[in-house]
């Protein structure tokens, strides 16, 4: 008979002791989510002061508190800056797999879209290093790779506009290519006087001479000041004078 009369105090120590423990895990949660809020915080304004070791020293500490879509997305960035963007295209894409796991995340398509430019901008960084260094073929790979990711229009053509560099310093096989991706630079954007440089060099390349000087042209007409574009021209122009020279004899 006592055990059964006491039967209910032990219930009652039990519900006590797991509130007691609930109670422990809600405030240890919440104890974390701010110092990861305080950290994260922290990372974002070294961020806006240009403090880049600092804020990703913070969003590091943020990350073992809180992997989230979120802090992944800011140590993302801050890689970028530090201009170490193959660490951080990592984290762009831990950050698209973090949302893709998530059940409750809102709106995930504009967060989507925004880290996937950032994979593109990294690949048109990373892909700018390699053209300067004259790895061609493998700048090449990562404009196309961009063009994948991108949706921001701007960003978009300038990975065009840099397959385009790309193929028309490459090889004469490919000249055809660099005019095509030129083209479509200037679809898009019709006073792309670059886009018209390349266009018409790469005609030049290809002996379609009056063709080049006509885009060297536009290319003058909506930058005047660039003395590449004028060189450009008087070469163009001399070449059509000697042709016209040669038929004549």
């Amino acid at each position: 008979m006592n055990n059964i009369r006491t039967l209910p105090f032990y219930i009652f120590l039990c519900l006590m002791a797991v509130y007691i423990v609930s109670g422990l895990t809600v405030n240890s949660q919440a104890a974390v989510l701010v110092k990861w809020q305080t950290n994260y915080n922290k990372a974002v304004s070294s961020l806006k002061n240009k403090k880049y070791n600092s804020a990703l020293e913070y969003a590091k500490k943020a990350l073992t508190e809180n992997k989230n879509p979120y802090t992944y997305e800011l140590a993302a960035n801050v890689l970028q800056f530090k201009k170490q963007y193959k660490l951080s295209t990592v984290y762009y894409k831990k950050s698209i797999i973090s949302v893709l796991k998530s059940k409750n995340f809102k709106n995930p398509n504009k967060f989507l879209s925004s880290i996937k430019n950032g994979i593109a901008l990294n690949y048109l960084l990373t892909g700018n290093n390699l053209l300067k260094e004259r790895k061609i073929n493998s700048a090449i790979k990562l404009y196309k790779k961009g063009l994948g990711y991108a949706s921001e229009k701007r960003l978009a053509n300038f990975l065009t506009l840099n397959l385009a560099m790309g193929y028309e310093s490459s090889n004469p096989n490919r000249l055809k290519t660099a005019i095509f991706y030129a083209n479509k630079v200037i679809k898009n954007n019709p006073s792309d006087s670059y886009a018209y440089f390349i266009k018409g060099r790469a005609e030049y390349a290809s002996g379609e001479l009056e063709h080049s000087l006509r885009d060297l042209k536009d290319a003058y007409k909506f930058n005047s000041k660039n003395k590449m574009i004028s060189k450009a021209i008087y070469v163009v122009k001399k070449a059509i004078a000697y042709k016209k020279r040669k038929k004549s004899f």
